[in-house]
């Protein structure tokens, strides 16, 4: 069987030698209001085109959707593509985004044992409220920009004026752990929050908590108890928060999105089927040079969003959430249905 396919394929390779070569498809134009670029996506996936110019789209009836550069809005509609054919879309085709709800706790007092025995940090009502606009300003900037809209994040706020214990594990490294913030905040349960976001002080004089990291995420929201993301974000204020904040806005601002994206992109995603880039020293988040991108990681951050990393190990196809994952089931909705795509 195998000896008369080879026949076959050789006679027919001979026997197409003089024939003139198959005409090329015709080409699609897509028009976005007012000509905006766009990056285009066929069936949830980056096609590598962008709608300022034209593109060849399959035949049959696909979703098609385009991620408008410059106003950050993703269009899509389900058509069918004939070849040639221009298919247009107008502001009606913006899905209406998915609500994710986000809690920030501002601690009041973080307690612990450092290297000069028990000692406190501690942050104003102002201070925290400096947080809380920073957690707010990266929401709008990176979270809903680099989902092109289709996430809303309502963001609710309790903060703990009491003593919040830290946990110490070996010689410097101080963690605020879940079930200390759940014990305060009873309101942490399944089904509440997509994530909870946690900020407080390193050091205070000679009271330091310092630890190799600024923020901490845990990686598997539906493998923790309140099946929810957590993150924290352990404040250096320096000579002063506001001026802290303000640096890391003009230099260095992914901090939230870079803890969350732990929180959703280790392990959330993958296990709906959404394909990632490989880790780099355990974790995805942490692969940005692996995949060419340098530092601050800002454009990793919105191409991982995007669902547009370039697959530069094996050269085909683009990694990353992708704008069609952000209208499926949030964290909150998983964790209330076990069949919730």
């Amino acid at each position: 069987m195998i000896s008369a396919i080879l026949v076959l394929t050789a006679s027919a390779c001979k026997k197409g030698k003089d024939a003139p070569p198959p005409e090329e498809a015709p080409v699609n134009t897509i028009i976005t209001p007012g000509n905006e670029p766009g990056y285009v996506y066929i069936d949830g996936k980056y096609s590598g085109y962008k709608s300022n110019g034209q593109v060849k789209l399959p035949a049959g009836r696909h979703n098609i959707g385009v991620a408008l550069e410059n106003s950050w809005i993703y269009l899509r509609k389900e058509v069918d593509v004939t070849a040639g054919a221009a298919i247009t879309f107008t502001a009606a085709d913006k899905p209406a985004p998915k609500v994710w709800k986000a809690l920030y706790v501002g601690l009041s007092e973080t307690r612990g044992n450092s290297a000069t025995g028990d000692c406190s940090t501690h942050f104003t009502k102002a201070e925290l409220d400096a947080g809380y606009e920073f957690l707010q300003w990266s929401l709008r900037e990176h979270f809903e920009k680099y989902s092109y809209g289709l996430m809303q994040w309502q963001l609710e706020r309790k903060d703990i004026a009491e003593p919040v214990m830290l946990k110490k594990s070996g010689e410097a490294w101080y963690t605020v752990e879940p079930p200390v913030i759940t014990a305060k905040i009873p309101e942490i349960v399944p089904g509440a929050y997509d994530c909870v976001f946690v900020f407080w002080r390193e050091s205070e004089g000679t009271c330091s908590f310092r630890s190799n990291y600024f923020g901490l995420a845990w990686t598997n929201p539906m493998g923790e108890p309140i099946k929810t993301g957590f993150v924290t974000v352990k404040f250096d204020a320096g000579n002063g928060v506001a001026g802290r904040i303000a640096n890391y806005k003009a230099n260095d601002p992914g901090v939230w999105v870079h803890e969350w994206l732990h929180t959703t992109g280790e392990r959330f995603y993958q296990d709906k089927g959404i394909s990632m880039p490989q880790p780099a020293g355990g974790f995805t988040v942490h692969a940005a040079e692996t995949y060419g991108y340098t530092y601050p990681w800002m454009t990793w951050y919105r191409d991982m969003m995007g669902g547009r990393v370039p697959n530069t190990l094996t050269g085909l196809g683009y990694l990353g959430i992708g704008p069609e994952a952000f209208l499926r089931c949030t964290v909150r909705e998983t964790a209330l249905d076990a069949a919730c795509r």
